[in-house]
């Protein structure tokens, strides 16, 4: 029995080590309020919305301790409605939004998995009007025809800056050398005898220095329906910040281009943030997108704002209103959103009001 309780001892004293050089923790988003859509396919719409700000979500995620600087580490993210449970993404889909597990050091951090590529760095970075805008800043406009293979419309976030996950993929990001990151990632195609057929790559650099940053990002990702998997979207992204007291400027240009038809998307935002009071943040953004010959020089002008109230450092409530207007060859406006239709006119506006949870 002494035996038996000496060891029951040392393993407790060993668990206790194990766990305290590890951590797994549950987080995520939970948003919901009310939408109105001035126009969809010439009705307008009220509905419940999911998330405008950000994305519902649950995320696990953890470290271990290796020894030596060393850490392994894993995270799952899944999307998710709130209004029925239901998951999102692509059909049999779990953790829809980020899987991956990897190593990191001193050094940086090198992941595999399914995951997020660079472009959306610029939003994280808070260059893009995303940050402050949410989903409805994010990028679609009159581009029926450009050919983006996910979700709805064509053109749905055109320039990846609400974050689409590429699968397969094998990604470094280095650690902060001084306010300097850069990182590099490639998603394997799968394709037997043809490496390159339906594979992705991207790239990043930012530099942050005091009160400002600048950063650009390129992400390449071929898909089964362009071409055959020989060709898809590129995006690249050039983007600039700086805070002057309580206001937030940023800046972001991104070139999109479809390489099996040609179809380019030229897009550029220009926000500013100002926190008024602890409590109290207003955010402007207004975004021009332009289309080539290919899509018969299509182009939108967009203004967006969203008035946030803190409750506390993990709730808000926010008001978000967004404008479009759509020229070119009887061309629709269309708002960045999951709306099944487009506008049945050259004009489109959104309005929500909703409260977002972290924990």
């Amino acid at each position: 029995m002494k035996l038996l309780g000496g060891m029951s001892v040392l393993l407790l004293g060993c668990s206790a080590s194990a766990f305290a050089q590890s951590s797994v923790s549950i987080s995520g988003f939970l948003g919901a309020g009310l939408g109105y859509t001035s126009n969809v396919g010439g009705h307008s719409n009220v509905y419940e919305t999911n998330g405008i700000a950000r994305p519902n979500q649950l995320v696990f995620q953890g470290r271990e301790d290796l020894g030596g600087g060393m850490q392994a580490l894993f995270y799952l993210g899944s999307l998710f409605s709130l209004s029925n449970g239901a998951v999102l993404g692509a059909p049999g889909s779990l953790f829809s939004r980020e899987s991956y597990v990897g190593l990191s050091n001193q050094y940086g951090t090198l992941t595999f998995g399914q995951q997020r590529d660079f472009m959306f760095d610029m939003t994280v970075q808070r260059y893009s009007g995303t940050f402050y805008q949410g989903l409805y800043g994010a990028h679609q406009g009159p581009f029926p025809s450009f050919g983006v293979p996910y979700v709805v419309g064509g053109s749905y976030d055109f320039d990846r800056l609400n974050g689409e996950a590429l699968n397969n993929a094998v990604k470094f990001k280095s650690a902060n050398f001084s306010g300097l990151t850069f990182g590099a990632m490639y998603g394997f195609g799968g394709v037997a005898g043809q490496f390159g057929n339906s594979s992705s790559s991207s790239f990043t650099v930012n530099y942050e220095f005091g009160s400002g940053g600048v950063g650009a990002a390129y992400t390449m990702a071929k898909y089964p329906i362009i071409d055959k998997g020989n060709d898809g979207i590129r995006n690249i992204a050039v983007g600039g910040k700086y805070l002057v007291t309580a206001v937030q400027f940023a800046v972001l240009g991104t070139i999109s281009r479809n390489t099996g038809t040609g179809a380019q998307i030229d897009a550029i935002d220009a926000t500013a943030s100002y926190d008024f009071t602890p409590f109290w943040n207003f955010a402007t953004t207004y975004t021009y997108m332009g289309g080539n010959k290919v899509l018969e020089s299509a182009h939108a002008n967009q203004v967006g704002a969203t008035l946030t109230y803190r409750l506390s450092k993990r709730t808000s409530v926010y008001g978000t209103y967004v404008w479009q207007r759509a020229s070119g060859n009887g061309e629709l406006a269309r708002i960045n959103s999951t709306q099944a239709n487009p506008s049945s006119s050259d004009a489109q506006t959104m309005v929500g009001l909703s409260i977002m949870h972290l924990f």
